[in-house]
């Protein structure tokens, strides 16, 4: 029941509530930065090719025009895999970057062996499909990780050092092999943070979709207050636990109906919102206010001494009664019939809300605009009409709740 009570009051444990609204702004801004994810992945892919087409040119261009070769049409393809993403095929293209960065190292690997660490990149490539592949496509991802991981392992195994027919020598292979690493590790790094970045957007998402829901099914629509749901609840667990020391007030307000048929129901429904606002700034944060339904609403208190109850309960009628609502030409005063009644151990919350139903009966049929306060002794009637052998007598004829 705590998260009910608290529902206004968002604190760092608890998420953000989410409209569908929110998590479609969310969303598209997920999927924008995915994009500029996967365009920046294959800038820096074409700009690898690039350095190493630099490399094994200006080391010996006669003795690597194979693997220069190679490079370049790994450059072209690369490029190729950009202008699909730009053309909309962003699947297509992530895919043809992947397996042509594979292919291009085990390449590599064949021709100057795995000495020069080149191999290491594959990581940050096995990585790169969970968190540049934005569909949810789990058997593709793991299809290109996987072949990463084989083309490690080939690299490893099949052409370790000194097996290459053209290996890199001196400080052109030291340098080339700090560089791979240094790369594998930025990138793998990057990626990580990209993947957590991404994992805890979704989540945010996820978490504050399902508060929502929860707010939408404990929250009056229309006032923003609490619906019948988890007032129920809280009656019930408290009778459970055999708690007694709260109040129930229900407050109704006077001649609402007339409001509805000669200013029209949108005036209804501002004057709803205003009294809905006066009571939850009158009432503590442990308080719960609820739309009870209609013009109706009920209010749990825990933990009221019942000397309190009523002056608190006439300080609220009071405030309402400053409530000015303009419909049209006219200026409408609002007040409200209050009837309230103490919990007690034992008591069903039936019972109670029945002895409060029963005490605003009373205030109505007293000339409203008044507040009305009983104690439980004896259980009241369903309806919370008093009994034949009450003190209180209804007046001749029926009495409307307006």
């Amino acid at each position: 029941m705590k998260r009910w009570r608290k529902r206004s009051q968002v604190g760092d444990s608890e998420p953000a509530v989410l409209t569908p609204a929110h998590v479609q702004v969310l969303r598209d801004r997920q999927d924008a930065r995915g994009v500029h994810l996967v365009k920046m992945f294959l800038l820096v892919c074409l700009v690898g090719a690039g350095a190493d087409a630099a490399l094994f040119g200006s080391i010996d261009a006669q003795e690597y025009k194979l693997i220069l070769g190679i490079t370049i049409l790994g450059a072209v393809l690369f490029a190729f895999a950009y202008y699909l993403v730009r053309d909309g095929r962003e699947l297509h293209g992530v895919v043809l970057a992947l397996v042509v960065s594979s292919v291009h190292i085990l390449f590599l690997c064949s021709q100057i062996s795995a000495a020069v660490s080149v191999e290491s990149i594959l990581f940050p490539i096995a990585l790169a499909p969970f968190v540049i592949i934005r569909r949810d496509l789990p058997a593709l991802r793991l299809a290109l990780a996987s072949f990463a991981i084989v083309v490690y392992v080939v690299c490893e195994l099949v052409f370790p050092e000194g097996s290459a027919p053209r290996p890199l020598v001196g400080n052109v292979a030291e340098a080339f092999a700090r560089g791979n690493r240094v790369t594998a590790a930025i990138s793998l790094l990057v990626l990580l943070v990209i993947l957590q970045r991404n994992m805890s957007t979704t989540r945010r998402i996820l978490e504050g979709a399902a508060r929502y829901g929860e707010v939408r099914a404990t929250t009056d629509e229309l006032t923003g207050v609490f619906n019948r749901r988890p007032i129920i609840a809280q009656l019930s667990e408290w009778a459970e636990r055999g708690r007694g020391n709260y109040a129930i007030a229900l407050i109704d307000l006077d001649h609402f109906k007339t409001i509805n048929d000669e200013y029209g129901h949108n005036c209804g429904d501002t004057v709803l919102q205003t009294v809905a606002l006066t009571l939850r700034s009158h009432f503590r944060n442990s308080d719960m206010v609820s739309r009870w339904g209609g013009d109706e609403f009920l209010v749990l208190m825990p933990g009221v001494r019942h000397f309190d109850l009523v002056p608190m309960l006439q300080r609220l009628r009071r405030t309402i009664t400053l409530i000015e609502e303009r419909c049209g030409d006219h200026v409408h005063h609002v007040t409200v019939s209050i009837g309230a009644s103490m919990g007690a151990i034992g008591q069903t919350s039936d019972e109670c809300i029945a002895a409060a139903d029963h005490a605003l009966y009373r205030a109505k049929a007293e000339g409203r605009d008044k507040v009305i306060a009983v104690g439980v002794s004896r259980a009241t009637q369903a309806q919370g009409r008093p009994p034949a052998d009450d003190t209180f007598a209804p007046p001749s004829g029926p009495v409307h709740r307006q």
